[in-house]
This record gives C-alpha cells, sequence and structure tokens, in this order.
C-alpha cells in the first residue's frame, strides 16, 4: 500500500501538480497513473480527491500502463466544427427566407418618407 495521504506535503502536492499541468496527452496521464500507484495505491479516486485529478484521467493512465497500450488522441474531432458541415443547408435556408423580401429590381427608387436611405 502507498504511504498515507498525510505524509504528502503540501509542498510535494503542488510540485506534483505542477509537474502534470505542464505535461499532456498520454504523457500526463502516464505521470499521474505513475504517482498514483505509488502513493495512492492505485485508486483514481483518492488521487482525484488529494491531488484535484480527473479520475477518468488517471484510470486511462492506470490501464494504459498495465497493458502497454496508449490511446490515440482525436485532436481534429474537438472543438467548433464549420457551420457548412453542421447545417449544409443553411445558406439555401437563409435564401428562402431573405428572398421573399428583397426587392425584385434593385433600382426601384422610394420615396424618402418610406425608405431609410
Amino acid at each position: 500500500m502507498g504511504i498515507p495521504q498525510f505524509m504528502l506535503t503540501d509542498t510535494i502536492k503542488s510540485t506534483f501538480k505542477d509537474a502534470a499541468q505542464k505535461l499532456t496527452s498520454n504523457r500526463k496521464r502516464d505521470f499521474m497513473a505513475k504517482v498514483t500507484e505509488d502513493y495512492f495505491d492505485s485508486s483514481a479516486r483518492i488521487a482525484e480527491t488529494v491531488m484535484g485529478w480527473n479520475r477518468q484521467s488517471v484510470q486511462l493512465g492506470l490501464h494504459e500502463r498495465r497493458t502497454g497500450i496508449v490511446c490515440v488522441e482525436n485532436y481534429q474531432a474537438r472543438g467548433r466544427h464549420n457551420s457548412i458541415e453542421v447545417l449544409p443547408n443553411l445558406e439555401a435556408d437563409i435564401r428562402s427566407l431573405v428572398d421573399a423580401q428583397a426587392q425584385a429590381d434593385p433600382k426601384i427608387q422610394c420615396d424618402l418618407s418610406v425608405c431609410p436611405h
């Protein structure tokens, strides 16, 4: 069993958190998993409580260390997608709404009291 939680000083916790924050992706998960194995008896729940780390990330890191298989990130699937990809009919829908109110001939003149121009 790992050392009790009270033996980790605030300085050590701060050092672990700082190191984890500077890492990304599978390197970060591997570091958090190693700390969890060494100090928290391989319990992602305890690591979450004591260190404030995401439990699912720690669990994935523990699994990756156990199996030797590293999960691949899919960064392209994240974030906001282009509107045309999400709503392919958006342009046609906007045109159908606006065309009904558009002038037939842009040269049509109107009385200044009616037109804002």
